[in-house]
């Protein structure tokens, strides 16, 4: 990571490669890193779904949204876990309820969404569905999962919609304009060909398709799913638990003696 030449900006680069590799040496399969891609700083956690406990979570058993780091945090403690990374899992209503499919602990908590032809990134076609199963992870369309719905949420563990698709068999949406100037933070899941699992966040402004590209050709990701945008974060950062609470949560969580 380049640092700058400016005293403050270059002690607050220090500091948060401090805080990466400190969490890195205790993470154990899950791998977190930062890359400068076209003046982008841009965090990802690389994770095994063989070996690392990945789950997603909104509501705590009284039925309160977590809605922060901070407050799943807080809640895995005392439970004697501890968060490797997090990234908030896709757009939600103004009650932080998730948009589209949502399943938590092989339970659909909020039905598949498939509406077309809304505003919204969501609605940008194709979108799609990010499932986790036992063992492995997978980017589908909404279409796909429409198409079998007994299938898929057979199999699914955990499962967050959101939209647009950024990347599907290698592909990058075709609605991206690689000239645009829409500029925005922005976060994706997206899976490798060794079925690995990457969580990626600009930390910067940065178009769909520069983030797709981003995806494709420096993390080399098959497929894509766009989470959010301005309101994304991502732990472990300095600015974690800085800004307005949203819905429902991925994370990498380990036993906290491990």
């Amino acid at each position: 990571m380049p640092l700058s030449t400016h005293p403050a900006r270059r002690w607050l680069q220090l500091l948060v490669f401090i805080l990466f590799v400190a969490i890195v040496a205790a993470a154990g399969a899950a791998e977190l890193r930062q890359y400068r891609y076209q003046q982008i700083n841009i965090n990802t956690c690389t994770v095994d779904p063989q070996q690392d406990t990945l789950r997603m979570y909104w509501k705590d058993p009284a039925g309160k949204v977590f809605g922060t780091f901070s407050a799943l945090r807080n809640w895995l403690r005392p439970q004697g876990k501890d968060m490797v990374c997090a990234t908030n899992a896709g757009i939600y209503d103004k009650e932080l309820r998730p948009l589209g499919l949502y399943v938590e602990g092989g339970v659909t908590l909020r039905k598949l969404n498939t509406r077309r032809n809304a505003y919204g990134n969501f609605y940008l076609q194709p979108n799609g569905v990010f499932i986790v199963e036992e063992g492995r992870a997978r980017i589908v369309d909404t279409a796909t999962v429409d198409g079998d719905r007994e299938r898929w949420l057979s199999q699914a563990v955990y499962a967050t919609q959101s939209g647009p698709l950024m990347l599907r068999n290698d592909e990058i949406n075709a609605a991206f304009d690689p000239g645009s100037i829409n500029l925005f933070v922005r976060n994706a899941v997206c899976i490798d060909p060794a079925q690995k699992v990457i969580l990626a966040i600009a930390r910067n402004p940065i178009s769909f398709h520069d983030f797709a590209l981003f995806l494709r050709d420096r993390l080399r990701c098959v497929d894509a799913l766009y989470l959010d945008g301005n309101i994304s974060r991502m732990y472990p950062s300095l600015e974690a638990d800085l800004g307005p609470a949203f819905g429902a949560i991925i994370a990498v969580v380990k036993t906290a003696d491990k």
